[in-house]
């Protein structure tokens, strides 16, 4: 069955308004933050016992990512070294907890730095719909021999209530205007 050019083109706009639809409430609002800043209740992280933390910085990539995981990792580890003083945990979930072990999270987060913690969903699909309940967009995908993961590399800034306050979309992040936002947030302004 061939499907037309106006259904194609329809289809294609839908799913690009879906795409947007964290971002609504940024691009509708006046805010001086760098970062989408957003109000959304997330579901809470498997395993996790949150600490004294205000904040968490929570990402979604897997160990076995080539391209904007080893990015945006690095990016939270400068941060990480900027925000040492303040009460920010960095959370690492994977998207691949069938390959990704907890030890070995544990030890890649260990790495680094004491403020990092690594969160493995029981199975892909509770990794699945953990990630859709953050906006995150995620798809398992073949590639050659084994497999891989398109998704969105998002950097989540996350309250104690488990309230989404801004969301970085880009692992080519001005580090400076983060810190800016971290701290803003923190003081409650």
């Amino acid at each position: 069955m061939q499907k037309s050019p106006r259904a194609v083109a329809l289809f294609v706009l839908a799913i690009g308004l879906l795409a947007s639809l964290p971002l609504l409430g940024h691009i509708t609002k006046n805010s001086d933050y760098y970062g989408f800043k957003t109000d959304l209740r997330v579901p809470p992280l498997p395993g996790y016992a949150p600490g004294p933390e205000q904040l968490r910085l929570v990402f979604f990539g897997y160990q076995h990512c080539g391209t904007v995981c080893p990015l945006q990792l690095m990016n939270l580890k400068a941060l990480h070294q900027r925000l040492e003083l303040q009460p920010v945990t960095f959370v690492f979930v994977t998207l691949d907890p069938e390959r990704d072990s907890q030890q070995e999270l544990d030890r890649v987060m260990q790495a680094m730095g004491p403020g990092f913690r690594a969160v493995r969903p029981a199975s892909q699909a509770k990794a699945q719909e953990l990630a859709i309940g953050f906006s995150e967009y995620a798809a398992k995908i073949k590639a050659g021999e084994g497999y891989d993961f398109n998704h969105s590399a998002r950097i989540y800034a996350v309250t104690p209530d488990n309230r989404r306050q801004l969301l970085y979309t880009s692992p080519e992040l001005d580090l400076d205007r983060v810190e800016a936002d971290i701290e803003r947030l923190l003081a409650g302004s």
